[in-house]
C-alpha cells in the first residue's frame, strides 16, 4: 500500500465519517460474500434438484418397462412390446448419458449391476418376442423376464430413494446455513452497531456532557473527547465561541462598570465637596492671619488642611480602584466599611427623603474579591433607587449563618446547595415590588422594564455571575407593594460579631 492509501486509511479512522463508512463497508463485505456463498450452494442445490429429477426419470422409464411387460403378458400384443423396448432403450440411454451422476448417487457396482440386470433383460424380452426360448420352452421365459424386471426396478427405486434422502438432507443443510448466516448477520449488525456506538455516539455523548457542565464549571476551553476530524472541528468552533462570549462578557461587564462610575461621580463630588471646603476655609483663615496670627492655630488649620486632603485622596483612591481592570482574587473582605463606602460612592443618586440603613457587624469579612463584591452593592443599590419613593428606605445587612440549603425565594448560583459557614447579605427596599411573571426573568441578560435609553438590563445579570463567580447563591423575595428583598449568600465568613450599625442613616 502506497503513502497516499495509508494517508486514506489513517483520516477513515480519525473522522466519523471514515468509521462509519468503515463499518457499513464491514457490513457490505459481509454481504457481499454471504451471498456469494449462497450463490454457490444454491448452484449446488439446483444441481442436487438436476440429479434428483434425472433418478426420477431413470426410475419412470423403469416403472413404464414394466407397465407395457404386464400389458404384454395380459394381451399378447406386440405394441406393448415394442413400447417396453423403446423404455428399455431410454433407460439405457439415460444410464450411459448420466452414469457420472448416477454414480453420486450409488455405487459403481449397484449401477454396473443394473445395467447388466436391463442388459439382460432386453435380452429376454427380445427373445420372447422373436419366439425364441434359448435353449428350454417359451413359458420359462415369462417368470425370469418378472424376475429381473423386479430386481431392476428394486435397483431404481433405491436410486430415486437415496436421492430424495440426499436432497431433503441437502435442503436441511441450506436451511440450518440461511439461520446461521441470518442470526450470524444480526449478530454482526449488532457487533458494528455496538462499535459505531461506542466510536461515533460515545464522543457525542461525552461532549454533550462536558458542553453542559461548561456553565457549571466555568471552564474557558473543551478538550476534545476523541481526535476524529469532526469532532475535534467542533470543539475548536466551541472553543473559539467560548473565547468570543468571554472577551463579550468582560466588555459588557466593564460597560456596565463604566455605567456604575457614571452613577457614583455625584456621589464621589458631594463626598469631595466637604473635604475641599474644608481646606478652602482652612486657607483662607491662614491667608487673613498670615505672620501676626497665633502660630499654634496655624498649626492647627494646617494639620486640618493635611487631614482634609488625606481624606480626599482616599475617596479618589477608592474611586481609581473601582474603575482599574484586576483579575479576579478571593482576600478577607471586611462588609463594613465596603458598604459604607459604596453607599457614600451613590449618595446623589438618592431622594433627599430616602434613608439608606446599614446594619453590618462590625468586623465582618468574607473572602471575596473588593472589586467585584463593591459592584454587586452598586448594581443592588441602585436597583433599589430606581423604584424607590420619594421617601422610601433601603436596609443593608449582613450576618454570619450555617447554610443547610437553598435561601428562599428565587436562587440561583452555584453555591445554592453549599452547606456550612456563609455570610448572607441583604438589600431590602420599600418599593413597588416585582411583578411575579417578571420575576423568574430578572436575571437575564439585557431584560429590562425601563424605557428605552434608561438601562441596558445588565445590573442584575451582572450581580448574578459576580455572585456565581464567587461560588455564592443570590435569591431574590418581592411581593406588589411590598418591596424586594435580594440577599446574597457568599461561602466561608469569619471575624468577631461586635457592635451592629444598626439603624445608621447612611443617606437622608
Amino acid at each position: 500500500m502506497n503513502l497516499r492509501g495509508l494517508l486514506s486509511m489513517h483520516d477513515l479512522r480519525n473522522s466519523l465519517s471514515g468509521k462509519v463508512t468503515l463499518g457499513y463497508s464491514a457490513v457490505a463485505l459481509v454481504i457481499l460474500v454471504t451471498s456469494l456463498f449462497f450463490v454457490g450452494e444454491l448452484r449446488n442445490l439446483e444441481e442436487r434438484v438436476l440429479l434428483g429429477q434425472r433418478a426420477t426419470d431413470l426410475f419412470d422409464a423403469v416403472l413404464e418397462i414394466r407397465r407395457f411387460e404386464r400389458n404384454y403378458f395380459l394381451h399378447r400384443q406386440q405394441a406393448d412390446l415394442d413400447e417396453n423396448a423403446h423404455y428399455i432403450g431410454l433407460t439405457q440411454a439415460l444410464l450411459s448419458q448420466h452414469r457420472a451422476d448416477f454414480l453420486a448417487i450409488t455405487p459403481p457396482s449397484r449401477l454396473d449391476e443394473l445395467q447388466s440386470l436391463l442388459a439382460e433383460y432386453q435380452r429376454q424380452i427380445a427373445a420372447l418376442g422373436s419366439g425364441i426360448a434359448g435353449g428350454g420352452p417359451m413359458e420359462s421365459i415369462e417368470p425370469r423376464v418378472r424376475a429381473l424386471g423386479k430386481e431392476i426396478v428394486s435397483i431404481a427405486e433405491a436410486m430415486a430413494g437415496s436421492e430424495r434422502q440426499q436432497l431433503q438432507a441437502t435442503l436441511a443443510s441450506f436451511r440450518t446455513v440461511l439461520l446461521s448466516v441470518i442470526v450470524g448477520m444480526a449478530l454482526l449488525i449488532v457487533v458494528v452497531g455496538r462499535a459505531l456506538s461506542q466510536r461515533v455516539v460515545r464522543p457525542l455523548k461525552e461532549m454533550e456532557s462536558r458542553v453542559a457542565a461548561v456553565p457549571g464549571n466555568r471552564q474557558e476551553r473543551l478538550d476534545p473527547p476523541s481526535q476524529d476530524r469532526e469532532i475535534v472541528s467542533i470543539i475548536e468552533a466551541f472553543n473559539h465561541m467560548l473565547r468570543e462570549l468571554g472577551l463579550r462578557q468582560k466588555s459588557l461587564m466593564r460597560s456596565e462598570r463604566l455605567a456604575s462610575l457614571g452613577t457614583m461621580l455625584s456621589g464621589v463630588a458631594h463626598e469631595l465637596n466637604n473635604p475641599l471646603s474644608n481646606i478652602s476655609s482652612s486657607c483662607q483663615i491662614l491667608q487673613e492671619e498670615i505672620g501676626d496670627g497665633d502660630l499654634a492655630m496655624q498649626k492647627v488649620y494646617l494639620a486640618q488642611i493635611d487631614q482634609q486632603t488625606e481624606r480626599a485622596r482616599n475617596i479618589v483612591r477608592s474611586l481609581l480602584d473601582f474603575s482599574r481592570e484586576k483579575a479576579f482574587s478571593k482576600v478577607p473582605v471586611q462588609l463594613g466599611p465596603l458598604v459604607a463606602q459604596t453607599v457614600g460612592f451613590v449618595r446623589g443618586e438618592v431622594s433627599a427623603k430616602s434613608v439608606v440603613q446599614l446594619s453590618v457587624p462590625d468586623g465582618l469579612a468574607v473572602p471575596a474579591d473588593a472589586q467585584r463584591l463593591q459592584q454587586v452593592f452598586v448594581n443592588l443599590i441602585r436597583n433599589a433607587m430606581d423604584g424607590l419613593a420619594k421617601e422610601g428606605r433601603i436596609l443593608i445587612s449582613a450576618r454570619q449563618i450555617y447554610a443547610d440549603g437553598p435561601p428562599a425565594g428565587t436562587a440561583l448560583g452555584s453555591g445554592c446547595d453549599y452547606k456550612g459557614e456563609a455570610v448572607e447579605i441583604c438589600v431590602s427596599d420599600t418599593g413597588p415590588g416585582i411583578a411575579p411573571e417578571i420575576l423568574p426573568r430578572i436575571f437575564d441578560p439585557f431584560f429590562t422594564t425601563k424605557d428605552v435609553g434608561h438601562g441596558m438590563g445588565l445590573g442584575l445579570f451582572v450581580v448574578y455571575e459576580i455572585v456565581d463567580e464567587h461560588d455564592g447563591c443570590i435569591s431574590v423575595e418581592s411581593a406588589l407593594g411590598q418591596g424586594t428583598t435580594f440577599c446574597i449568600r457568599l461561602p466561608g465568613g469569619g471575624g468577631t460579631e461586635g457592635e451592629q450599625i444598626s439603624n445608621r442613616e447612611a443617606l437622608k
